[in-house]
């Protein structure tokens, strides 16, 4: 709840300096002369002004999408001989964001948003390294030779920023970085039809055949994470959008101090969605 208190705060006071700034370029445009035409007053500037200031004003947007992806080891290691499954698991993401137009094609926005990022995949490895609780719950460690599945269940509250360039009236792209908390986060799975070297690649043979080992690696998840964030959003009607992005995570999902799994996994997310613009 403290994070969430702070980033609202954070939220708004950018907010409130944003809008200021924005109706500052809005006063500073010079004023226009009136033209006498007969007995008709015109002002060059009336039609004009009245759209620009339209545009240069806040506005508030939610969005809610679909998101599918995953959690993979980027490059893909050695270890991992091939991908036997994939499946996402009702990802979803809820956001809110204020929107600051910054002159007629760019603008900047700063939201929260409430995410899942999930999925299960399976694989056949070789000297992979694995920790597999035993009959007795105790940990075995060492080097894993078969067949693995794995599930990653993480949901986050994240504050997304971003410029957005209009390259239409109704289209334009955007770039950002996101900052994520992890609020809940589970990663576990099973290794099956394999054998594990305890300790190293020369170590004791344990055989796992019908009866598959598990392991869970959720305690060892790193709580904050960030990556970078690259989308399109083009407007169906005057308030309803359409929207693409990708997020692509750039810090390990584990701990730094973390030795079981030896190679980095980011979350890899892309979502379609509806927007709904408040103006």
């Amino acid at each position: 709840m403290r994070v969430l208190k702070y980033i609202c705060v954070v939220l708004g006071c950018l907010s409130v300096s944003l809008t200021q700034a924005a109706e500052g370029l809005v006063s500073a445009q010079p004023s226009v002369e009136p033209k006498v035409m007969g007995d008709t007053i015109f002002n060059e500037s009336d039609s004009v002004s009245a759209t620009e200031v339209e545009e240069l004003k806040s506005y508030f947007e939610m969005r809610a999408g679909y998101q599918i992806g995953g959690t993979v080891p980027f490059p893909l290691p050695a270890q991992m001989r091939k991908i036997n499954g994939f499946s996402p698991l009702g990802n979803f993401s809820v956001q809110a964001l204020g929107v600051v137009p910054i002159g007629k094609r760019w603008e900047f926005a700063l939201g929260v948003k409430f995410e899942r990022k999930a999925m299960t995949a399976e694989a056949t490895v070789k000297d992979y390294n694995m920790s597999i609780q035993d009959e007795d719950g105790g940990v075995i460690m060492g080097r894993w030779t078969g067949g693995v599945t794995m599930t990653a269940d993480q949901w986050f509250l994240t504050m997304p920023f971003s410029c957005a360039f209009k390259f239409t009236e109704v289209g334009k792209i955007r770039l950002g970085v996101f900052y994520s908390y992890l609020s809940k986060g589970e990663f576990y799975g099973e290794v099956y039809n394999g054998y594990l070297r305890e300790g190293d690649p020369t170590g004791a043979k344990i055989e796992v055949d019908d009866k598959p080992q598990s392991f869970n690696f959720s305690p060892d998840l790193k709580r904050f994470q960030w990556g970078l964030s690259l989308g399109g959003e083009w407007r169906l009607y005057k308030r309803l959008s359409a929207f693409v992005d990708l997020d692509w995570g750039f810090s390990d999902i584990f701990v730094d101090d973390f030795e079981t799994i030896t190679f980095d996994m980011f979350p890899i997310y892309g979502t379609i969605g509806l927007g709904y613009s408040f103006k």
